[in-house]
């Protein structure tokens, strides 16, 4: 019995050692990807590409209001001559026209998202990459994405410089 106790814990002893010289030999870095992807020529051809179909899709909105306002300043001159049929036929299209109003904004923020993902993919792609080669060719682990928060220790290589040259970002 005792034997296979002391059996037991050499085992134990071994198993430890072994795990804790592999954890110590495990290499982390960092980058700011955030950084990283503010600084690439082209996230800033997306961002100013974004811009203008946003500036596009502001003007059609602003076209409705302006249609709605004019509705509506026309209606508060005249509803005084309108029958009562006729004022409350005029009060629910302008309210149409306000709901119409709503539904273009949130359809525009949904087009606004899906023309940002669609911009930025590649770009987040081309940076992974460089960093998960650069990682590779390194000898790190794991990388961390120190644009969120989280610790950094001493121990840690920042990527940073090695992924604009990668990427070949000035």
């Amino acid at each position: 019995m005792c034997k296979n106790f002391t059996f037991v814990i050499l085992l134990l002893c071994i198993t430890m050692l072994t795990t804790s010289s592999s954890f110590a030999q495990a290499k982390i870095a960092y980058v700011n990807m955030q950084q990283l992807v503010i600084s690439m020529p082209e996230a800033r051809k997306a961002y100013d590409s974004l811009q203008h179909y946003q500036q596009a899709l502001i003007k059609d909105g602003q076209a409705l209001v302006v249609a709605y306002q004019a509705r509506a300043a026309e209606f508060d001159t005249l509803q005084e001559r309108y029958s009562p049929a006729i004022r409350e036929v005029k009060m629910k299209e302008l309210e149409q026209a306000k709901n119409n109003i709503e539904e273009f904004r949130q359809r525009m923020e949904q087009q606004l998202s899906v023309r940002e993902q669609e911009l930025t993919s590649p770009i987040l792609v081309k940076v992974k990459k460089a960093i998960s080669d650069l990682a590779a060719e390194k000898g790190y682990v794991c990388v961390l994405d120190n644009s969120k928060d989280i610790v950094i220790t001493a121990t840690c290589e920042d990527l940073f410089q090695a992924a604009k040259q990668r990427l070949g970002i000035k």
